[in-house]
């Protein structure tokens, strides 16, 4: 079918009448082709079956950066939950939002847990867990003002949505956990720390829309 695009017009015609008889042998459609141009990328993560909020607003801007959809899977490995994050799309999107969600995921396990050893030890374990998870939300968001949605032509979108609807026919909402209820005057300070934190990491998404992401 690419060959059938030549500027050769005996080259494309040929290519034509192979693909339309390469599809009627094996039972191939046209929708069945352009899905095919369709990429998975899958993610792990060290959360659990519910992920706190800041695992999926990481999903979330990294997806929309690269123009690429996402679905959480909730895996059980017979001994304990973890969930993963598949990406999906067009040109290269999910792989390259796979990439930047591995390495951003992993700077800010890195980040969270320096931030958290300043804590007091004496801190009750839902008070770190609201600070770090305050901290982690505060991180992201300011790796997300560096950020511009790839807008998708027309064509993709109609390529992915299709893509979805024919792999997945009942997808469910998945709610994330919201460590931070309950927030304190004294948690403002995770908050601050987390964004000026969040402002030294460097993402770039690439130039002259081309998919690739440069972390550092």
């Amino acid at each position: 079918l690419r060959l059938a695009k030549s500027s050769n017009a005996n080259e494309a015609a040929a290519a034509l009448r192979q693909a339309q008889k390469l599809m009627a042998i094996h039972g191939v459609t046209s929708e069945d082709v352009a899905l095919s141009d369709v990429e998975t990328h899958t993610a792990k993560t060290d959360a659990g079956k519910t992920p706190p909020a800041y695992v999926t607003m990481l999903g979330n801007m990294v997806a929309s950066a690269f123009g690429a959809e996402k679905v959480y899977q909730q895996v059980y490995d017979g001994e304990r939950w973890t969930l993963n994050v598949e990406f999906y799309g067009v040109n290269g999107a999910a792989e390259v939002a796979g990439y930047a969600f591995e390495v951003l995921g992993r700077q800010l396990k890195r980040d969270r847990s320096a931030f958290l050893a300043t804590q007091n030890k004496r801190l009750k374990r839902a008070t770190k867990v609201r600070r770090g998870d305050l901290y982690a939300q505060a991180w992201i968001n300011a790796v997300a003002t560096q950020v511009t949605r790839h807008q998708r032509t027309e064509a993709e979108n109609a390529i992915v949505e299709a893509y979805k609807a024919k792999r997945w026919k009942d997808l469910e909402t998945m709610k994330p956990r919201d460590n931070t209820k309950g927030m304190r005057s004294h948690d403002h300070g995770a908050i601050h720390q987390g964004y000026q934190d969040g402002k030294k990491v460097s993402f770039h998404q690439g130039v002259n829309g081309s998919r690739h992401a440069q972390i550092g």
